[in-house]
């Protein structure tokens, strides 16, 4: 009987404490949100980063991660499916990348959004969007310090290169000629030492040689300057000449053809003036015979007629 007793005590407890357990799970998990999934695609390594790892739009918890797997096309290329609550601004130009938690080595996913695409994003639990995975800080640091570890190797193979023995002997040479070369300097500076106290002396020549030089060209511009003149005169002379030649073509040689014509005139004149006193000598002193009369004038005779 005590053991039917202790039975149902033992049940009635357990069955009391699982109500207990149901109600403060309810209790504590409070009112369950609207999620919508979502598709990171990620070239990176994603170190530290685990499933249910938490999820941050600009530094706001909304959601978490909740698988991790390879791109079954794309081995090199990580999926990552993630949970947000539903109502977060997520649009087509936001972007993911990984932040570290302390000290803790783990990581969480960051979501941001640079602006340029306001569009929003639309869910698809069936075909969940993907959001690209940019390079978190620590993986740019990463990728610059092998760059210049490589940068680095580099210099040193050159360095090693450059300081090989051949090269330190060619080195050790170079300096031996500049030494000797630095010494033939210095003996050259001391035996110019003559010639450079000489050159105030010289200087003072060349100003007056330069001074001199400055007369003589304004001499020889003034001898130009005359020969200018001289020049535009003689052309104004030809101009001239050439003008009393165009006026004696123009105005004098028709001149002087009407005189010589009016001259011939003057000479056929005279020479029938001389035949006349020649023919009739008295006609110089009694005037010239009268004319015999013409037909029809009184004294008109056949005989005269027939003479003519």
């Amino acid at each position: 009987m005590e053991n039917r007793a202790y039975a149902l005590a033992a049940g009635l407890f357990t069955l009391l404490l699982g109500i207990g357990v149901v109600v403060a799970a309810f209790f504590f998990r409070g009112d369950v949100a609207e999620t919508s999934d979502y598709l990171l695609v990620s070239h990176y390594p994603v170190s530290g980063l685990n499933s249910q790892a938490p999820v941050r739009y600009r530094g706001v918890t909304v959601g978490k991660v909740g698988s991790i797997r390879f791109d079954p096309l794309e081995p090199r290329t990580i999926l990552i499916e993630i949970t947000v609550q539903t109502g977060t601004p997520l649009t087509k130009g936001t972007y993911a990348k990984l932040g570290s938690q302390g000290v803790t080595g783990l990581s969480y996913v960051m979501l941001d959004d640079d602006g340029k695409t306001p569009e929003p994003l639309p869910s698809d639990d069936e075909n969940p969007p993907r959001i690209d995975v940019r390079p978190s800080f620590f993986d740019t640091v990463t990728a610059s310090g092998q760059d210049l570890l490589d940068n680095f190797n580099e210099v040193a193979k050159r360095v090693n290169v450059l300081l090989a023995d051949e090269n330190q002997k060619q080195l050790v040479s170079t300096l031996r000629n500049l030494d000797a070369a630095s010494g033939k300097f210095a003996a050259l500076a001391v035996a110019m030492q003559p010639t450079v106290k000489a050159l105030p002396a010289l200087a003072n020549d060349t100003s007056i040689a330069l001074k001199r030089a400055d007369t003589l060209l304004a001499n020889l511009n003034q001898r130009v300057d005359s020969f200018e003149r001289a020049a535009k005169s003689a052309e104004q002379l030809g101009n001239s000449g050439a003008t009393l030649s165009d006026a004696i073509l123009i105005e004098a040689l028709p001149r002087l053809n009407f005189l010589l014509e009016d001259l011939q005139r003057t000479s056929h004149g005279l020479d029938q003036l001389l035949y006349e006193i020649n023919e009739q000598p008295h006609s110089f002193i009694f005037g010239r015979n009268p004319l015999p009369p013409g037909p029809g004038e009184p004294g008109f005779t056949a005989a005269q007629k027939g003479a003519r």
